[in-house]
């Protein structure tokens, strides 16, 4: 049977309230991702069509995609997908990325975000995440070995400026592919679904989580004392107490993550004053984000 929450969390669903795209795909970019598929699936091409078909027909609600009588699932979904909105472009390309049929090929993931560059297209996608884990392993006897599993398949994230995102998103994300951050990783991602649908007090919630979870593994890696408990504040206290190497004015830059979260996210009541979360703080949240993972980690790895 196939997964129907992966079908129904594609990228149109999780993005109803986003911002109107600053720039709509071009035909280029659609027929380049088609070709990718090709040279990447060589033998697998029938194949692929026929599953694609299949969840994409779930995901609408009907068993042709386009109008006319298209001749095989390849025409049908061909047809679709050269004339349908952007989103429902992305969502036929984060379905193509986790077909079995296709594998784990992270090259695809590197050629597809090339093509978005070159149309300068406001958009990126992430990468396979692989986590290592004691598991049984087929034909390996009745113990648990330590395996590697695929734990996410390659979302689309909205990409604001270029230089941002390759200097800080970019690796962070890359960085919490590691085991140890596999809670960050997930609240971080998390996070970016959320800005992309718009819901900008959730996605400040979910940063300063990710963070606080990064934290906490630093401290389990260096067997510094704290609690699951701990804020952000308390954590950070630690980290400094133990890494002398830190400059104690960086610890107020640090703190803006669990500040703004603090102050805007849903993660606290209003009270009697509703919050209100504007775009470009959600946005300097998620930079802010990145950078203080990136900087804590390389300081106290």
């Amino acid at each position: 049977m196939m997964d129907m929450a992966h079908i129904f969390g594609v990228f149109s669903r999780r993005t109803k309230t986003k911002p109107k795209p600053s720039k709509s795909l071009t035909p280029e970019f659609r027929n380049r991702v088609v070709m990718a598929l090709r040279d990447s699936l060589g033998g697998r091409w029938p194949t692929f069509w026929e599953e694609i078909h299949k969840k994409l027909a779930y995901l609408h609600g009907r068993t042709r995609l386009s109008p006319g009588n298209q001749p095989d699932a390849l025409a049908d979904v061909l047809t679709f997908i050269m004339t349908c909105p952007d989103g429902q472009f992305f969502d036929f390309v984060e379905l193509a990325l986790a077909a079995a049929t296709v594998g784990t090929p992270d090259d695809l993931v590197k050629v597809i975000n090339h093509f978005l560059l070159i149309d300068d297209l406001p958009y990126s996608l992430t990468g396979y995440v692989w986590t290592e884990m004691m598991d049984f392993f087929p034909g390996m006897g009745p113990h648990k070995q330590l395996v590697n599993r695929l734990t996410a398949y390659p979302q689309v994230i909205v990409r604001g400026s270029q230089v941002t995102h390759a200097m800080a998103i970019e690796p962070a994300l890359t960085l919490l592919k590691h085991p140890d951050f596999v809670a960050a990783n997930t609240e971080f991602l998390e996070a970016l679904a959320d800005y992309r649908k718009a819901d900008y007090g959730d996605c400040l919630t979910k940063c300063g989580s990710a963070f606080e979870s990064v934290l906490k593994v630093i401290c389990a890696r260096n067997k510094w004392p704290y609690d699951q408990k701990d804020t952000a504040s308390t954590l950070l206290t630690t980290v400094f107490n133990q890494r002398p190497t830190l400059e104690p004015f960086l610890r107020d830059p640090l703190m803006i993550v669990a500040t703004l979260r603090n102050r805007l996210s849903k993660a606290h009541g209003a009270g009697t004053t509703p919050k209100t979360v504007h775009p470009n703080r959600a946005e300097y949240m998620i930079n802010a984000t990145a950078a203080a993972i990136l900087l804590i980690v390389s300081e106290c790895a």
